[in-house]
């Protein structure tokens, strides 16, 4: 096998590399000058259609996963975008009260994160869908773990309702709202179904859980904690 290798690489096309004669561990490798330099030069192309097919593969096989593409190579947390989410929170509070999804207390408009009711770490994104106020002393507490199904996400339903009321009614926060899109208004779902104009609230309520809960089902498959705090307080 080696000789035909050696006849292929002399006679017909320059291989990129071939065995030596020596066997077993001892076998050597001889790589090609020319195509040596060729991958050197061409590293990042090489290196992107890897990831390209990488990420195929992984969908293909892991469809209920989101964001794969985000989870081939480590990404700081400290990339989130939430600065523009900030600002439309902070208008919201200004307007109305807004309740504290775990505590059922009034937010502290001094003393509030923006976090994910889907971990962060699970979707890899910065979706307005997913995200809320919440009082800043639980964050840490919660982390990367799944809030329980009943009974948060009603009340983290009717907190979205309430941005989603306010940002048709007062145009200063439409506007920040729109400031929204680039960051954090990607999902078609969400642009086309949940946040155009005309809703009441069992309809939202009805398109955020349909949408929501597939993706908090897969994060339970897919071995994420369930956060320890039992109801509303």
């Amino acid at each position: 096998m080696t000789a035909y290798i050696k006849k292929i690489n002399q006679m017909i096309v320059p291989l990129p590399y071939i065995l030596g004669d020596s066997s077993k561990l001892k076998k050597e490798v001889y790589f090609n000058p020319d195509w040596v330099l060729m991958i050197q030069d061409n590293t990042v192309n090489i290196l992107g259609w890897i990831q390209y097919e990488k990420v195929k593969w992984l969908q293909n096989n892991n469809p209920e996963v989101p964001g794969l593409v985000y989870k081939l190579a480590p990404m700081d947390e400290k990339m989130r975008k939430l600065s523009h989410a900030r600002k439309l929170w902070e208008g919201i509070l200004d307007v109305c009260e807004v309740r504290d999804v775990f505590t059922g207390k009034p937010v502290n408009t001094k003393q509030y994160d923006i976090d994910h009711f889907i971990p962060w770490s699970f979707v890899m994104n910065d979706e307005l869908w997913n995200l809320m106020p919440m009082d800043s002393s639980l964050n840490s507490s919660k982390n990367n773990k799944l809030p329980k199904w009943e009974p948060f996400f009603e009340v983290f339903a009717g907190n979205q309702f309430i941005m989603y009321e306010k940002i048709y009614e007062k145009p200063e926060l439409h506007k920040l709202f729109e400031a929204c899109y680039r960051d954090n208004l990607h999902s078609i779902w969400a642009v086309r179904e949940l946040y155009t104009a005309g809703k009441g609230k069992p309809e939202f309520c009805h398109i955020l859980e349909k949408n929501m809960q597939p993706v908090y089902d897969s994060a339970r498959r897919q071995g994420y904690e369930i956060w320890n705090r039992d109801k509303v307080q």
